[in-house]
């Protein structure tokens, strides 16, 4: 009886030992292996990516209802908007990860889960698709190789409610006639009469650039409106206004009061001036994308109606707060199915939120042989 317990002791023994090494290799070495190598899947870190290693699916599981821009340029002015996009990535491999969009706005865009596949660094980055006059619609793409030239990518959308931002220019209007009065008009009729390269030449070697408004401007004045009701008014002389593009029938100037043309709100102010012929001429303000038509003084009309010829103002919401988030869902690209959808939760690099599937079969084994080897010990112990 003490011969066959032995026996039996021994060969659990070597059970167990056999399981202990199998761990130990499967731990050391899944990094390395393929899917068919174990059949339970490989495992890959961003420092070890395989070949056949890529992100089959992306969407967007997080994102505000609403984005607060700049009325011209759509530029986003809330800092916050970024922080409250989240993406869901799954890869060829059964990983996912949770991945928060704050600084995709950069010039790198940001950094994806698994930094590198197949020797070529990823990127996830944004862009918008279509624009209308409520709302945004954005593209997130990830790229994450290339193929003979071609650079892979999936993406995903979303479209957030346009609102104004409270600081953007919103109209603009000549509040003041240039002080000149013109003895003769620049040109007149049109120019889009004229028809092929020769006849422009010749009309502008006709120009005469002392019967230009465009360049004559002194005294003029213009206002401009803010969405949250502010005014600003400037008048143009030669120490705050500047030119930088000048012709005979237009010229474009920007206001100097501000660096680099722009004010503390990041609008630009510029805008350009131009003869339109018969005594006519258009003001147009870059910000506020409004175009203004007038007459300027003459000999025969030396108190012109200060009022535009015609206008187009740009439409103006309501600025209102734009934290409001919620859950969107988005049209995916995917290139495969995902192997797993189960998942563990777990954490990864830069907030990024990692689920995935591993190897455990031999660990249970393991556990499971050890605590009959102790059991039977005892039973021996007790039989003897």
């Amino acid at each position: 009886m003490r011969k066959h317990s032995k026996f039996i002791t021994i060969l659990l023994s070597a059970v167990l030992a056999v399981c202990l090494v199998q761990t130990v290799f499967v731990q050391a070495f899944a990094t390395e292996m393929g899917d068919d190598d174990f059949g339970w899947g490989s495992v890959s870190t961003p420092d070890e990516p395989t070949e056949d290693l890529y992100p089959v699916s992306m969407e967007i599981v997080k994102a505000p209802e609403s984005v607060t821009v700049n009325n011209y340029e759509n530029r986003i002015t809330d800092s916050t908007f970024w922080s409250n996009v989240v993406l869901h990535i799954v890869y060829s491999n059964g990983e996912e990860y949770d991945v928060n969009c704050d600084g995709i706005d950069s010039e790198d865009g940001i950094v994806p889960p698994i930094a590198e596949i197949d020797g070529y660094k990823g990127k996830i980055y944004y862009g918008t698709n279509s624009e209308n006059e409520d709302t945004i619609s954005f593209y997130i793409a990830y790229a994450y190789a290339e193929d003979d030239g071609v650079t892979c990518t999936v993406s995903a959308d979303f479209s957030a409610e346009k609102v104004t931002d409270p600081h953007s220019i919103v109209s603009a209007e000549v509040t003041k006639l240039p002080d000149m009065v013109f003895t003769k008009p620049l040109f007149t009729g049109s120019r889009d009469d004229i028809s092929n390269k020769e006849e422009w030449n010749e009309w502008i070697n006709s120009l005469d650039v002392n019967n230009s408004i465009s360049n004559h401007i002194d005294g003029m004045e213009i206002t401009y409106y803010y969405a949250n009701g502010e005014k600003r008014s400037v008048v143009v002389n030669s120490s705050n206004l500047k030119s930088f593009a000048l012709m005979p029938w237009f010229a474009i100037y920007r206001v100097e009061n501000y660096g680099e043309c722009v004010d503390e709100y990041g609008n630009y102010l510029v805008f350009q001036v131009d003869d339109l012929g018969d005594y006519k001429f258009s003001v147009s303000l870059v910000s506020s994308d409004t175009e203004m038509i007038y007459t300027a003084k003459s000999v025969d009309n030396p108190n012109p109606s200060i009022k535009p010829v015609s206008t187009e103002d740009t439409p103006v919401k309501p600025a209102k707060p734009s934290d409001n988030t919620s859950s969107a869902t988005s049209d995916v690209a995917t290139n495969d199915n995902a192997n797993n959808n189960n998942s563990t939760n777990g954490t990864a690099n830069n907030g990024v939120v990692a689920t995935g599937n591993f190897a455990t079969p031999a660990i249970i084994t393991v556990v499971m042989l050890s605590a009959v080897a102790v059991m039977f010990v005892f039973k021996r112990k007790r039989m003897f």
